[in-house]
């Protein structure tokens, strides 16, 4: 197919001014004790009030940015809409000093750090089941990297509608998504349906996740190690250099097409998500005998079942009994379970041509719960076979933990994950989870980009925040 660039990806870059009205202020203050910060917030009050203008507001916080050191022994950051008054956060920011105790914390669009960085970062990439039509849209508007992954995603894609439609149908046109065709199929779906189908979902997920990568690279932050839940478990290994946009890209439209055609004319099976400690889970499954698997250990209460339908059913109706909260998931297949082999073993054929590079920090493998192999026959036998065995999601992060990391960087659609890792490691004070998405879309997603950046920033973890202004992000594609 000749590659076209879509209506909804001109449509983002043409409504860059918007986004620029929206631009959210970013103050940041730094120092060797909280009271040179108290004495900055002060003194920034005093000017903010003696000229009032929207200007002298934006000078103010480029040159606090610029003064900023992230290796100042107390630091403080705050994120403000254009409508919010810099004068009061001033006061209710001093306020906060004085009421909190702890060396580390976030109360609204405050946060403070003292101290060293609590340990490394790892950047966690989400699965199947986070997107949403609309993902990523104000920052697809405001930044040229998530337009460019766009761009990527669609050619890869190859087919119409584009990715970039699916995604956000809203801005495409009708010639675009059906041409020629009056009444096609697919219109008769809603757009969520549309893009919930497993062979649209996965790289439309990729496409996204890969930009929110793009972006926070221009601020300078790298991750010490990687990870994914099930899909994100690809986009994990562009993170870390261990493929690149092309093969990455090339890789999730396949592994969605494949997993979407998975048992086709058989039973596919289903999944179901169980709400109780993972030790009663797994004794559920022994004593009801079944073939059903725990694909996913996803938290301390929470695990996914897989199987055939009938018993998936039988397992959903046993919960229903002893009273445990079990939910069908509106998935095409069994994942991660035999029933899905078909869909793995036209993947490794394709992996076999996928140019592999060692990586720049480790991987952390659903499967195993440890780092990728450095060799690439054997990384590409372990992602080949991923799909088929059970995401020990569980284990994975408090063997990252255990490896030194305290900072979990969810970078794609919503927060699934950040809630996990929270339930995981909630009796580990010094762990931080943050989103870069962490509303999914109901706030301003520069906000949620802002907020990531500052709560990074204020914990001493390297950011540059100096790129934090409108024209940095306003690149042609």
């Amino acid at each position: 197919m000749e590659h076209i660039i879509s209506p909804a990806v001109d449509a983002l870059a043409s409504s860059s001014d918007a986004a620029l009205s929206q631009w959210p202020e970013i103050f940041a203050f730094s120092g060797p004790q909280p009271d040179d910060i108290r004495r900055q917030l002060a003194d920034l009050k005093r000017q903010l009030l003696q000229l009032p203008d929207p200007a002298n507001r934006n000078s103010l916080a480029e040159r606090s940015r610029q003064n900023f050191s992230g290796a100042a022994p107390c630091r403080l950051t705050l994120t403000l809409t254009v409508d919010q008054d810099p004068a009061e956060a001033c006061d209710a920011a001093i306020e906060c000093m004085g009421s909190h105790t702890e060396t580390r914390w976030v109360e609204k669009n405050i946060c403070y750090g003292q101290g060293k960085p609590p340990g490394n970062i790892a950047f966690v990439f989400p699965g199947q089941g986070s997107q949403y039509t609309g993902m990523g849209r104000q920052l697809a508007r405001a930044f040229a990297e998530i337009r460019e992954a766009l761009i990527i995603g669609d050619r890869h894609f190859d087919r119409l509608p584009l990715l970039s439609d699916y995604i956000y149908p809203d801005l495409s046109d009708k010639d675009t998504l059906w041409p020629g065709q009056d009444n096609p199929p697919e219109s008769s779906q809603s757009p969520e349906e549309r893009l919930r189908s497993t062979d649209v979902a996965q790289p439309a997920i990729g496409a996204v996740s890969l930009g929110m990568l793009r972006v926070l690279e221009t601020f300078g932050i790298r991750p010490h190690a990687c990870c994914g839940h099930s899909f994100g478990e690809l986009t994990a290994l562009l993170a870390a250099g261990m493929l690149d946009a092309e093969t990455f890209m090339t890789l999730a439209v396949a592994r969605g097409k494949f997993m979407a055609a998975a048992g086709d004319g058989t039973d596919r099976g289903t999944m179901l998500a169980v709400g109780a400690p993972i030790g009663d889970i797994e004794a559920l499954i022994s004593s009801a005998n079944l073939d059903v698997i725990l694909a996913n250990r996803n938290s301390p209460e929470q695990g996914i079942l897989s199987g055939p339908t009938e018993a998936v059913m039988q397992i959903k109706s046993i919960c229903k009994e002893r009273k445990i909260r079990a939910t069908l998931l509106p998935v095409a297949a069994a994942f991660h379970s035999h029933l899905v082999k078909d869909a793995a073993e036209p993947f490794q054929q394709i992996l076999k041509s996928a140019a592999f590079d060692q990586g720049m920090v480790p991987v952390y493998a659903n499967t195993t719960a440890l780092p990728y192999p450095a060799d690439p026959e054997e990384a590409r036998r372990l992602l080949g076979e991923q799909m088929i065995n059970p995401v020990n999601f569980l284990d994975l992060i408090h063997h990252m933990y255990a490896d030194g990391v305290r900072m979990f960087i969810e970078i794609g659609p919503k927060n699934v994950l950040t809630g996990l890792i929270t339930a995981i490691l909630k009796q580990r004070e010094d762990a931080v989870s943050v989103a870069v998405d962490a509303s999914a879309g109901k706030r301003s997603g520069l906000m949620d980009l802002a907020a990531t950046l500052c709560r990074l920033a204020s914990l001493g973890y390297p950011v540059d925040l100096l790129q934090w202004r409108p024209e940095a992000g306003f690149t042609a594609y």
